[in-house]
């Protein structure tokens, strides 16, 4: 039996658990406190606390704006573990995929391709940057990546339950998954008919049945599951935000504004890419370029396609969000759709038509060397807004992350630590972004004020530059009392007063 799978697969593992740790270390450090994450933690288990199927407290039903199904079967583990249980979920679901891979790859090709895929393509900087998520930490969207690794190994393997049930899983991610596993499906036919006569041409694929079949397919299922998001969205309250993003682009087409930013993230989003369509590239090469014109046109059809469908989500951002740029093309939640097709028809191409057969040469180090090495230049001009040097720095430096230290005395935050773990889990809070992870364990309220009930513990800063005090009216129980602390006021309900008083007690006792 062969065996060089496993050095790879043992690193890569090593490096995927190192990467957990370093999530739990960027939680706790306070640098995941943008409500997104938070939003999918509660909507995962609100059934299970008597409340409506995906209900959060920032939007409200969110199964109105996506259709985040898969967030169900993370359900009761997020009930238990909050966000490490997602850190734990990604991790989890990473290694199973990378394993599988690797082990897959070791008996068709040599074993630099091993080294060279997983360097490259599988836990380079760039995939490091956006399974960082900086600010947020998380979104379901991430886990399409190794699921899609896992579904490309259902479709190379031709096992009709694995291909459901992983075409299931992307699927139930969020409404797009339906056009990333198409995307793939289709490109797999695609480069299956080339490979199985060197002289075809990728048009003949349009006279193959099965094609057509598949086509019809996920475009149905696409197209179905866009349907059932239009129907529960406007079924109670609307909230059409396809038709906000079409009126912002049908508007912004004639605004150079508009057009200069757009460009620009498009060519962000084209250097994130060029490690792995390089990769693309270096696969080819070692075919002698066959049938390079009809590879590339799949590419392209299937990432314009992708492409187009982030681009009108970001739009919705477009003139109501002062951080667009930051959450548009190049938001890890939408890039990873195109660097999971990019990375996954690399992987295909590579296979299907046997490159990385020879052996080991000085090319292949300095293509994957290369390749690595230009990922750091490359996502700090994709996106500017995270330094390598200044993260890393701040990491070994400071506890907290340093932006919020000012606002994060000591005596301040071993009370609100300590009154975090005391209070019964999943009670329901309004508290300060910056302190939100030490009350993971709960409801969070936001200013939005579409909380299902009203909070018994509210914690607010003294200077108050988010103005929250103006909805403790809103969102608040009554009666609730004010106890101060240096930099920042608790509001209790009586009910709850007791967590708090044993919560000062205790920071006084270890005085």
């Amino acid at each position: 039996m062969r065996t060089k799978w496993i050095a790879p697969a043992a690193v890569s593992s090593l490096i995927l658990l190192l990467f957990f740790g370093f999530k739990i270390i960027r939680f706790q450090g306070l640098y995941y406190t943008f409500n997104d994450m938070y939003i999918f933690l509660q909507a995962s288990c609100s059934w299970m606390n008597g409340r409506p199927l995906l209900y959060e407290n920032i939007w409200g039903y969110d199964d109105r704006i996506h259709n985040n199904y898969a967030m169900l079967l993370w359900g009761p583990l997020i009930y238990v573990a909050g966000p490490y249980a997602v850190f734990m979920i990604q991790a989890g679901l990473s290694l199973l995929s990378y394993g599988l891979l690797i082990r897959q790859l070791s008996g068709r090709m040599a074993n630099w391709v091993l080294w060279f895929m997983l360097f490259v393509l599988l836990v380079g900087p760039v995939w490091f940057w956006f399974n960082d998520h900086p600010g947020i930490g998380w979104h379901p969207e991430l886990t399409y990546f190794p699921l899609s690794i896992l579904f490309i190994l259902a479709l190379q393997a031709n096992r009709p339950a694995w291909f459901l049930l992983t075409a299931l899983l992307i699927v139930l991610v969020k409404e797009d998954g339906a056009l990333l596993a198409g995307a793939i499906h289709l490109a797999f036919l695609s480069i299956q008919y080339l490979a199985t006569d060197r002289q075809r041409n990728i048009f003949g694929i349009l006279t193959q049945p099965r094609f057509w079949f598949a086509l019809v397919s996920w475009a149905v299922l696409f197209i179905a599951g866009m349907a059932f998001l239009s129907y529960k969205n406007h079924a109670a309250e609307p909230e059409p935000r396809l038709q906000q993003a079409l009126m912002a682009i049908q508007k912004g087409l004639h605004e150079p504004v508009f057009l200069r930013k757009n460009g620009l993230l498009f060519m962000q989003t084209v250097a994130l890419l060029l490690p792995s369509f390089g990769a693309l590239l270096f696969g080819l090469y070692q075919v002698n370029w066959r049938q390079t014109g009809s590879i590339l046109l799949v590419y392209a059809v299937a990432q314009a396609a992708l492409l187009a469908s982030n681009w009108v989500q970001g739009a919705t951002y477009y003139g109501t969000n002062p951080y667009f740029d930051l959450v548009s093309l190049t938001w890890p939640p939408r890039f990873v759709l195109v660097y999971t097709f990019s990375v996954t028809y690399c992987v295909l191409v590579w296979v299907l038509f046997g490159a990385g057969k020879s052996a080991v040469t000085w090319k292949p180090m300095l293509a994957g060397l290369l390749l690595l090495i230009t990922q750091f230049p490359i996502v700090q001009y994709g996106r500017p807004d995270y330094q390598w040097v200044t993260m890393l720095r701040n990491l070994v430096k400071h506890r907290y992350d340093p932006v919020k230290e000012p606002m994060l005395p000591e005596s301040d935050v071993a009370i609100i630590r300590k009154l975090g773990q005391t209070l019964p889990a999943h009670s329901n809070v309004f508290i300060f972004d910056f302190l939100i992870p030490f009350f993971y364990q709960h409801y969070n309220i936001w200013p939005t004020e579409n909380q299902w009930e009203d909070a018994d513990l509210a914690i607010i800063p003294k200077k108050d530059f988010q103005h929250l005090g103006e909805h403790l009216p809103r969102v608040m129980k009554h009666p609730y009392r004010a106890i101060q602390l240096k930099e920042y006021t608790i509001f209790v309900t009586p009910a709850y007063e007791p967590y708090v008083m044993a919560s000062l007690s205790k920071q006084t006792a270890l005085k």
